[in-house]
């Protein structure tokens, strides 16, 4: 029993029991002896009480639950005398088991154990079960026992982090943050009895009162225990590296401090450190939209002012302009005031657009119901589009037939909406219909305008209706616009009390569907107002015309001697503007977007361009990036227009190459004193670049010429020749493509690497480098470079690059050469000549070399090739008949191969492919077929003289050895040297073997062969 009770079993068997209640083990009754064994080498924590005394005897895994206080002075003691504050919890149990009123059952009772130094909190399952003895009666009881105090303490402390988390969500302010953070926490009396949020000069405290104006609570990035009872973690925000605040716990005196207790405290920390960082995020966004919103009203402010301020002006242009018109004028002075005429109408357009919007947001916009045949004046409004859908080349098909009732809503309101939908779709569908259609839908009358246009993006369709938000990335007639077209039919609808929807799919079309309803009639309202006056309309049809106005002037001056102007502006008035503005100068042609611009270019260059900046389909960065990528057109003049003023936008236009950057509105004066200017200079380099075209073109050497930032705009012929990349391909850009592979030639990009770190440091130099030639092939050239300063500031470097490929060949074949003719001449026999001369010709030349000793017949029968003697048979047939053909005298240009004689024997290399052989590589090889001769002959004499030494050294052995035999058997058979010799000889004779041989037997077996 005490043997298999481990450390308690060797206590209990040790222990003086005779000075306990029990007694002597020996007399102990056989009930407590099996109680004891039961609980000695059970695994499970056993306590047993025995006695009156309720003596305590337990086993090893319950010795945790006694601490460090009462282990092993618990043993054998009196359980009161044990635990005396719990008694008042357990006694009673113990009582009642003793007395037989049977077993009890504790689930996580609370008990508090002084056992390790301190009262503490402590949870336990358990039960007390009688134990009978030998009398029937109960003798102790037997407690299984199992602590629980880590499981209800881990899942007060989940909870309590749950409920942090929770409640931090919505706070919006770090100083809420903080003051819910230690509400939370201090409902947690067990764990948190308090807390103290300091941040910045403020403490947020809750829990019990405590004094903490002593405590230093100065922490870094870890949590520190700050003074018996408290400790301090610190608060880093996400993503910062010091501490926003710091957390001061009341830590409780009824738990140990151990590691899982500071996790709890940290991670505490670190939900109010996210909490707080949320709440500045809010706290920001709020300050954000307070501002965003501030700044919209100041906008919508100085929008309502703006507006106001410029009808005056527009109405004293529109009105003296009209005026002007009524009277009988000169063609051209009427053109001019039809220009201004539409052009204020445009901005009366936009004015009254953005006024509207400040109205819309003032309240101040409110709609007068009137009653409107909506069928009539949709229709009617259709109609009077019509013009421009004709001139776009689209069909228009209306589809309105009367509706039940009339409608009661603001007949211009509506004029608006139709009018921005019918011109949204005139801008946008390039081929096709437009299609309106009016259907009654109930209480509602339904508007749809489907068009066949270029569709809008899904992405985008959610922001459609935003104020000033146009849709990039789509195709129109133009790119004008200010993005409130969309925008105002969203709010008018809403005023109307309707709605607006939109379905679009790209590439095939776009529908917006808006309903309003009929509504009712109002006191006060009479009769149906007019609409559809020219105030309202005639601005969208002639925008809308604008787009669509045939360029019936093309042309005019294709033959002038005057230089060629290529103006690309969407707008039809300032196109037609431009025209007359500088017809009288240059010949003009003008076109409505890039994309028709870089066209026209390409058909026929003219001397300079004019354009706008925001074109449809091809804008004017995307003109002159085109130009400059153009090898023909990349030095052409072009000159940017743009409504962006400043020095950012003017310093983005000439970052992208372009010549000048005029801001509009711009002076007649300057315009063509800037065109002019800038002819001027392209004239110059033009001339500047004709001769320097010429010599370099005329160079033999190739010619590359780079910006500091390494982009190749300039190469000549020969350069093409050299790399198979020539003018056609600039410009190169890194990494240059004649440059080899890092991953498929890492040696010859070592080189490559070198010589860039060379190029970079100095500003003039000469390498040799390996370039990969566009059909694949490796080319080395000398390149020589030199930096040199251009006029507009930047470095330019020049390189001349020679083809050294044949040179380096050369080169590298002499050496070859010489390092074979080395090994040539020290080849020790045959074998070694004829291994060298293979490997080594291969080497030199390139190829596959077979050697053909002496034969009279041919073919031969053996060859000797790298792998060993062969067959002629095996030989691939291009090899056969390459060296058939060169053995016959055939000469092929390029040759397949190379065949040379050395002593007889024949020598062919056969070239992976015919090529050419120089003068130089001839008589190379010639010099190594003579060393190769020399060597054969030293090597036949070598093998001559070896054999006679050798016939000799023979010749001797098989004396001494024969000598000995005839010794052996004169002494054996008691014979004399002529006997002995006679015998050995006939033995050999009658045997048909050798004397040698016989010899060799007699010394080995003392017999001669019977």
């Amino acid at each position: 029993m005490l043997d298999a009770g481990g450390e308690m079993g060797a206590l209990v068997g040790a222990f003086d029991w005779a000075a306990t209640p029990l007694g002597p083990m020996d007399d102990w009754p056989q009930s407590l002896r099996t109680a004891v064994s039961v609980c000695l080498t059970s695994r499970f924590p056993i306590l047993l009480w025995w006695g009156p005394e309720l003596v305590m005897i337990y086993n090893d895994a319950y010795r945790p639950i006694l601490g460090a206080s009462k282990h092993p002075v618990a043993l054998g003691a009196p359980g009161r005398a044990i635990w005396p504050e719990i008694w008042d919890v357990i006694g009673p149990m113990l009582r009642g088991v003793m007395a037989g009123e049977g077993a009890t059952w504790s689930d996580d009772q609370l008990l508090l154990l002084d056992r390790n130094g301190f009262l503490e909190e402590c949870y336990f399952t358990f039960s007390y079960s009688p134990i009978v003895d030998e009398s029937g009666a109960t003798g102790g009881v037997f407690c299984a026992v199992t602590e629980t105090t880590e499981k209800l303490v881990g899942a007060r402390r989940l909870a309590t982090l749950g409920r942090l988390a929770a409640g931090l969500v919505d706070t919006v302010s770090p100083e809420q943050a903080c003051a819910r953070a230690v509400d939370v926490l201090t409902a947690n009396r067990d764990d948190v009895p308090f807390a103290e949020v300091r941040l910045g000069g403020e403490r947020i405290r809750a829990g019990e009162a405590r004094d903490t104006d002593g405590l230093d609570v100065a922490v870094g990035r870890h949590g520190r225990t700050v003074a018996p009872g408290y400790y301090a973690a610190p608060v880093i925000e996400p993503g910062a590296t010091e501490p926003t605040a710091v957390l001061v716990f009341g830590v409780s005196d009824r738990r140990p401090f151990d590691d899982g207790y500071r996790s709890f405290l940290d991670l505490s920390a670190g939900h109010l450190a996210t909490a707080i960082s949320g709440a500045r995020a809010y706290v920001a966004q709020q300050r954000r939209a307070q501002a965003l919103a501030e700044l919209d009203t100041a906008k919508t402010t100085f929008f309502s002012n703006i507006s106001h301020e410029l009808r005056t002006p527009l109405t004293l242009i529109l009105g003296p302009v009209a005026d002007a018109l009524d009277e009988p004028l000169p063609e051209r002075q009427r053109s001019r005031l039809e220009l201004i005429a539409r052009s204020a109408g445009r901005l009366r357009k936009l004015v009254n657009g953005m006024l509207d919007f400040a109205r819309i947001e003032a309240g101040r916009l409110v709609p007068e119901p009137a009653p409107v045949d909506l069928a009539r004046a949709t229709t009617a409004l259709a109609h009077v589009f019509a013009p421009a859908v004709e001139r776009a080349g689209l069909t228009l098909v209306v589809d309105a037939p009367r509706l039940p009732r009339l409608s009661y809503l603001d007949r211009e309101m509506w004029d608006r909406v139709v009018l921005n939908l019918l011109s949204n779709a005139v801008k946008y569908t390039l081929d096709g219909e437009i299609r309106v259609e009016l259907r009654d839908v109930g209480d509602a009358a339904e508007l749809r305008v489907r068009d066949t246009g270029v569709g809008i993006p899904a992405d985008e369709v959610p922001r459609l209706f935003e104020r000033f938000h146009r849709v990039r990335g789509v195709e129109g007639r133009t790119h004008e616009g200010s993005g409130i077209g969309l925008a105002m039919v969203a709010e008018l609808l809403r005023l109307l009390d309707g709605t607006v929807e939109v379905e679009s799919t790209v590439g095939e079309g776009t529908t917006f569907t808006v309903r309003v309803p009929y509504g009712r009639p109002s006191a006060g309202v009479s009769g149906a107002r007019p609409g559809g006056h020219a105030e309202v309309v005639t601005p969208y049809v002639e925008e809308a015309l604008s787009w669509t106005a045939p360029l019936d002037r093309q042309d005019g001056h294709r033959f002038s001697d005057r230089p060629r102007l290529l103006v690309a502006e969407d707008n039809r008035d300032l196109r037609d503007y431009l025209r007359d503005l500088l017809e009288p100068h240059y010949a003009v042609e003008d076109v409505a977007d890039g994309a028709e611009a870089l066209v026209r270019l390409r058909a026929q260059r003219p001397d300079m361009v004019l354009a706008d900046v925001m074109m449809p389909r091809l804008d004017g960065f995307g003109l002159l990036a085109a130009v400059r990528a153009d090898p023909d057109l990349r030095d052409l003049p072009v000159v940017l227009l743009s409504a962006r003023a400043g020095e950012e936008a003017a310093a983005e236009g000439f970052a992208a190459g372009a010549d000048d950057y005029l801001v509009k509105p711009f002076s007649p004066v300057d315009l063509r004193t800037r065109l002019r200017a800038n002819l001027d200079r392209a004239a110059a380099r033009s001339r500047d670049a004709a001769w320097r075209a010429a010599i370099v073109h005329g160079l033999h050497d190739g010619v590359a010429i780079a910006t500091g930032s390494g982009v190749v705009i300039e190469v000549n012929e020969a350069f093409g020749r050299i790399t198979g990349y020539g003018p056609e391909g600039l410009p190169y850009t890194q990494p240059y493509p004649w440059l080899p592979r890092p991953d498929a030639d890492p040696a010859e990009w070592a080189l490559i690497e070198d010589a860039a770190l060379v190029v970079h440091d100095d500003p003039a130099g000469q390498v040799e480098l390996p370039l990969r030639h566009r059909d694949g092939h490796t080319v080395w050239v000398a390149l020589a470079w030199s930096a040199v300063k251009a006029g507009d500031g930047d470095t330019l470097v020049v390189g001349t690059v020679r083809d050294i490929t044949r040179e380096r060949g050369l080169r590298e074949r002499r050496t070859a050469a010489a390092e074979l003719a080395a090994v040539l001449a020290a080849a020790p026999g045959p074998a070694e000549l004829l291994a060298a001369t293979i490997h080594g010709f291969a080497d030199v030349f390139g190829g596959t070399v077979l050697v053909i000793p002496p034969t009279r017949q041919w073919p031969p029968d053996t060859v000797v090739t790298g792998e060993g003697t062969t067959g002629w048979t095996a030989l691939p047939e291009a090899v056969r008949d390459g060296l058939t053909a060169a053995r016959g005298g055939d000469r092929t240009d390029p040759p397949p191969g190379l065949l040379l004689t050395a002593a007889d024997h024949t020598v062919w290399v056969h070239f992976p492919a015919p090529r050419p052989v120089g003068a130089d590589e001839l008589l190379l090889a010639h010099l190594l077929a003579d060393v190769l001769a020399t060597g054969i002959d030293r090597a036949a004499r070598e093998a001559s003289r070896a054999n006679t030494e050798e016939n000799l050294r023979a010749a001797i052995d098989s004396h001494r050895f024969i000598g000995q035999a005839v010794g052996i058997l004169m002494e054996r058979h008691r014979l004399t040297a002529a006997a002995a010799f006679e015998r050995l000889r006939a033995a050999s004779q009658r045997r048909n073997i050798k004397l040698r041989d016989i010899a060799d037997h007699v010394i080995a077996t003392g017999e001669e062969v019977s």
